[in-house]
């Protein structure tokens, strides 16, 4: 009854992110924010598997990202590779990415496992900077194209239909695996790893595939991003924006069907809105974290749910 309910929820989104740029209309900034909502909510589906269903903290989700969004860019600029092709190739190389990190990591916890993450992350940043032949360093990959199916070439309005339906597919696949054996075996390393080990799961090796998983929609993400901004630099991929995902994740709600595409869409119209702000945008943000992780650890979701439950007994009040 649950996944029925997550299915006319998510119908219900998906609905209302069709018909929005008809609402929208001409406005390219709108345009923008919805397109960048679509990104970051795939972007949240992965780190969600990850630190939602597995319980594993990462920060340095940007280091997907960026493999997704490079490896792409460089395919289609400089080989001339299809940009549908390049994407593809984007999420695979972070998902083997992630699954090499993985596996020296993966009996860490906690805060440690949350610096480490860090520091892969600090690492791609820096490769990025210091590959100038690779990556054009700080001057970055200019010029990416967009998509293209046949003569039809997409322009910034049609690509945001491109997103949307990766999000629907994301949100296909990310429940499939959640009702699946890899799934419920990452539910069980999420609640006791002890538990989990002494029934015979194999712990080290399903906390790697929840890395690469998690890197495949990142690194989908990172590449649908590069393609939709036609420019990517090492700016774009720092620990600003580790956090921005992991804000997201933990605003909608972790290990939920909904709260990633809640989260993602809020923290992205937050981030346009705090552009102001300039280097103060972060003490935002772990404000965020730090009402989420005390006040509201199931996020948005569980303070709907929260107020439901409330109205239920009002309601009961009534008719008693």
């Amino acid at each position: 009854m649950a996944r029925y309910k997550n299915w006319l929820i998510s119908l219900a989104f998906i609905l209302v992110f069709v018909g929005l740029p008809a609402v929208v209309g001409d406005n390219a900034y709108l345009m923008l924010i919805l397109s960048l909502s679509g990104i970051f909510v795939i972007a949240s589906i992965g780190l969600d598997l990850l630190f939602g269903y597995s319980g594993q903290i990462s920060i340095g989700q940007a280091a997907f990202y960026a493999v997704g969004a490079y490896t792409s860019a460089i395919l289609t600029t400089k080989l001339g590779v299809s940009v549908w092709l390049g994407m593809l190739a984007g999420g695979v190389l972070a998902t083997i990415f992630a699954a090499l990190v993985a596996l020296p990591i993966c009996k860490l916890v906690h805060m440690f496992l949350a610096l480490v993450t860090i520091g892969i992350g600090e690492l791609t940043h820096q490769a990025i900077i210091n590959l100038p032949d690779l990556t054009g360093s700080f001057t970055g990959v200019r010029a990416i194209p967009m998509p293209r199916i046949g003569g039809y070439v997409f322009n910034a309005s049609s690509y945001y239909y491109i997103v949307l339906a990766v999000v629907v597919l994301s949100l296909l696949v990310k429940q499939r695996i959640v009702d699946s054996r890899i799934g419920r075996a990452f539910i069980a390393i999420r609640e006791n790893t002890d538990a989990a080990n002494a029934m015979g799961i194999n712990v080290t090796y399903y906390k790697v595939v929840a890395f690469a998983c998690s890197a495949a929609f990142t690194g989908i993400a990172g590449a649908l991003y590069a393609h939709y901004i036609g420019f990517i630099s090492p700016e774009s991929f720092t620990l600003d924006q580790s956090v921005l995902f992991l804000t997201a994740v933990l605003c909608g709600g972790m290990g939920t069907f909904v709260g990633p595409i809640i989260g993602a869409v809020v923290i992205t119209v937050i981030n346009e809105a705090i552009q102001v702000l300039g280097s103060y945008q972060m003490l935002v943000y772990g404000i965020f974290i730090v009402v989420a992780v005390i006040y509201v650890p199931e996020g948005l979701v569980g303070v709907v749910k929260m107020i439901r439950r409330h109205l239920r007994k009002v309601v009961n009040r009534v008719a008693d």
